[in-house]
């Protein structure tokens, strides 16, 4: 993926082992960007770099402000993009304490730190789960209603970020991801799950899967982060990024089996689906068009295919590593 970057002079990223931080770094430094990592820790990682360009990191901690205003301070970059989060699962202090933690108290620290900075641009990732349960297409003026703790903190998130924009000029942007999917998402993801369960040819349950989601590829989630933290004039606002488009979950399972030709059993209305997962998520891309001058251009065949081929490699690859053990 070959971006113009010229709009960035240095940038810093958050959650940059993430899924999608993984994604978003590579195309950078593909595109002859420098990216900082700016992590918990020093990870000696360099799969995301070609061999003609090094990862910079640099220590923060988002529960720590003296951490990140040190950090920012000494590294100064000009443009930030924090995707640093988490979903709280597993974590002993609960969804709801460990997401308001990072999502929320993090990012606030993370934009106050920034103030003090010569920063141009914070983008910040948002959630389509901010919107909670309301009829689509979803757009950027509705009220918000998350019904989860990682759409409530992410909300939170959002409404401070708006509200230091309006009353102290921070040039933040909430780029608001919908349903993402890719090579390399974890598999606790349905897409994800889905595609795993099929290429190891292994059953795989699902809800009655009548609820839809809009489904945007990787690429283009980095894409339009990318547009965000470049395009002018868009400090103070918040922009969807999705397809436009909601497909039934069932459909799209369905879809895999057909393009991988599996055997393996899909048992569809053979899960309880939890009551957050009912609802319907559907963008309404209008203002990543206009504002952005972006919108998706992996159509969701595409992207699964590009997916599933990716599966299969990682099969063939672990199945090599079993067999030299």
């Amino acid at each position: 993926m070959m971006l113009d970057l010229s709009c960035l002079e240095s940038v810093a990223v958050t959650g940059s082992s993430g899924f999608i931080g993984t994604h978003l770094v590579r195309a950078l430094v593909e595109a002859g960007c420098r990216p900082i990592l700016l992590t918990r820790s020093t990870p000696i990682d360099q799969a995301l770099a070609s061999n003609d360009h090094a990862l910079d990191h640099a220590r923060i901690d988002l529960a720590d402000g003296d951490s990140i205003r040190e950090t920012l301070g000494r590294v100064s970059p000009s443009t930030i993009l924090h995707l640093a989060g988490t979903r709280g699962h597993g974590d002993p202090r609960g969804a709801s304490v460990a997401c308001m933690g990072v999502n929320f108290l993090g990012t606030a620290r993370l934009l106050e730190a920034a103030m003090n900075t010569s920063v141009r641009r914070i983008v910040i990732i948002g959630s389509a789960e901010e919107y909670g349960n309301q009829s689509g297409p979803l757009d950027e003026t509705m009220a918000l209603g998350a019904a989860t703790a990682y759409g409530v903190s992410k909300a939170n998130a959002t409404n401070h970020a708006l509200g230091m924009h309006k009353t102290r000029g921070c040039p933040v942007v909430v780029a608001r991801p919908f349903s993402v999917y890719g090579p390399g998402q974890p598999q606790n993801m349905f897409v994800a799950e889905a595609i795993d369960s099929a290429v190891n040819n292994v059953q795989f349950a699902m809800s009655l899967g009548e609820q839809k989601r809009d489904l945007i590829f990787i690429d283009d989630v980095v894409r339009g982060l990318i547009a965000a933290a470049c395009a002018p004039g868009v400090e103070g606002r918040v922009i969807n990024l999705g397809t436009g488009l909601a497909h039934r979950l069932r459909d799209v399972a369905e879809l895999i089996w057909q393009m991988t030709g599996t055997q393996a059993p899909l048992l569809i209305g053979n899960r309880q689906a939890g009551e957050e997962e009912l609802y319907d998520t559907w963008a309404d891309n209008t203002l990543a068009k206009r504002l952005l001058d972006w919108e998706p251009i992996v159509d969701l065949e595409s992207g699964l295919k590009l997916t599933i081929d990716f599966a299969r490699k990682e099969r063939v690859a672990k199945a090599g590593i079993c067999q030299a053990m």
